[in-house]
């Protein structure tokens, strides 16, 4: 498999700019306790941020918090090499503020589970990138 792989894969995945590493942000409050954070991981190959987890305490959320670790994260990604990012959100969960945020979304799962949709959206982080 490797061997048939290989020449037609893309020059990065034989010398990836960046191994595949977490990133972790959280926000604080004045107090110093946490009302915020977001688990991903890039990747060097293919240069994506992979967004898996955003939580905003519910005291905190419509402050901009949500935004703050987004805009941290997709900062730090772009430190790291990365040209794009992508996440998935339900349809109860916030499809409308990645929007505003420049996702596009690019697919849909029905039934995620059964009753439920699963959004799927991406960002290009540098422009002019092709």
């Amino acid at each position: 498999m490797v061997e048939f792989n290989q020449p037609h894969a893309s020059p990065l995945w034989k010398n990836p700019p960046q191994p595949r590493a977490p990133l972790h942000v959280y926000a604080t409050d004045a107090q110093g306790a946490v009302v915020g954070g977001l688990i991903g991981r890039t990747n060097g190959v293919p240069e994506w941020l992979e967004v898996s987890v955003i939580w905003v305490d519910e005291a905190a959320r419509g402050q901009g918090v949500g935004r703050q670790l987004m805009r941290r994260a997709e900062d730090r990604a772009r430190a790291r090499g990365c040209h794009f990012a992508r996440l998935s959100t339900a349809q109860y969960q916030a499809p409308g503020f990645y929007e505003k945020l420049g996702y596009q979304r690019y697919g849909t799962l029905a039934d995620f589970p059964r009753g439920e949709t699963d959004y799927y959206y991406s960002k290009r982080l540098r422009e002019n990138d092709d």
